[in-house]
C-alpha cells in the first residue's frame, strides 16, 4: 500500500529493551535550518571582517593624525613661548618708564591722545609699513581699509594698538568707536584695536557716511607700551 507524502520525517529511536520511540520533525523546519545556518554564518563572518577593517582604518587614520596633533601642539607651544617673551619685554619696557616718569608728547599730532607714560616716537624706525589704503562705500556706510605690515627684519612678531579718525567738514569719527567726555576728553591708546602680526594684516574700519563730499583719515599705530609705531595722514576720499 503506498502511503501519501506527509510534511513530516519520523525518525525512529530503538534503545533497548526500551520500546521504540517515534519523533516527527517537519519537513520546512529542517529546509529552513538547512538555508538560515549557513546565511548567519556568512553574515556573522562579514560583519566580523567588517569589523575588523573598520577598527583597522581607525587606528591608522588615528596614528596619521598623531603627527599633526604634536605638530599642532608644538606650534601652539612655540605661540605661547612667544607671547610669554613679548610680555616680560612689555614689562620690563613699562618698568622702565614708570622709573623715568611722565614726558610730554613731541608732536602736535598726538593732540588728541592722553600722554602715554614715557613716550616716544618711533616712526623713524619703520617696524610697521602701511599699505593698500583705500574707501568702499556700502549704503550708509564707509569702509576705511589698509594693510599694516610688520617691516621687522627678524621675523619677530609684533602686536599694538591701532586707532582710525575720520574726519570730514565739522565732523569726527573715531575706530575703534569711542566717546570722549568733559571728563575724558583725550584718547586713551590703548582703547584702540588690539593686533599681533607676523607678516601682514588687513585692518577693515567701519564709519558712518559723513555729511561732507570728502573724508580725510588719520591712522595711529602704537606699541603695546604706548610708543608710536606708525603715522598717516590719508585722504582726500569722496564719501557722497
Amino acid at each position: 500500500m503506498i502511503q501519501k507524502p506527509t510534511d513530516d520525517f519520523t525518525l525512529i529511536i530503538y534503545n533497548s529493551p526500551k520500546p521504540p520511540r517515534f519523533i516527527k520533525i517537519n519537513k520546512k523546519l529542517i529546509n529552513s535550518l538547512v538555508i538560515s545556518v549557513p546565511i548567519l554564518l556568512v553574515l556573522s563572518l562579514f560583519f566580523s571582517l567588517s569589523s575588523s577593517v573598520y577598527m583597522k582604518t581607525k587606528l591608522e587614520n588615528v596614528k596619521s593624525k598623531e603627527p599633526k596633533i604634536i605638530a599642532s601642539l608644538k606650534g601652539e607651544r612655540d605661540d605661547l613661548q612667544d607671547e610669554v617673551k613679548r610680555l616680560k619685554a612689555d614689562v620690563q619696557e613699562l618698568t622702565t618708564k614708570i622709573s623715568q616718569g611722565s614726558s610730554n608728547l613731541a608732536s602736535a599730532t598726538l593732540d588728541l591722545f592722553a600722554t602715554p607714560l614715557g613716550y616716544a616716537d618711533e616712526t623713524d624706525s619703520a617696524k610697521v609699513k602701511l599699505d593698500n589704503i583705500s574707501t568702499n562705500i556700502k549704503d550708509n556706510d564707509v569702509e576705511f581699509r589698509f594693510d599694516l605690515l610688520n617691516n621687522l627684519e627678524n621675523g619677530e612678531k609684533l602686536a599694538g594698538y591701532v586707532t582710525i579718525i575720520q574726519f570730514s567738514e565739522n565732523q569726527m569719527q573715531i575706530y575703534p568707536n569711542y566717546e570722549l567726555t568733559i571728563e575724558n576728553n583725550r584718547l586713551n591708546y590703548s582703547k584702540g584695536e588690539s593686533f599681533t602680526v607676523s607678516r601682514f594684516r588687513p585692518v577693515i574700519a567701519p564709519f558712518k557716511k559723513p555729511d561732507g563730499l570728502n573724508a580725510w583719515y588719520k591712522i595711529f599705530i602704537f606699541s603695546r607700551t604706548g610708543n608710536l609705531l606708525a603715522y598717516k595722514e590719508a585722504g582726500p576720499y569722496q564719501v557722497n
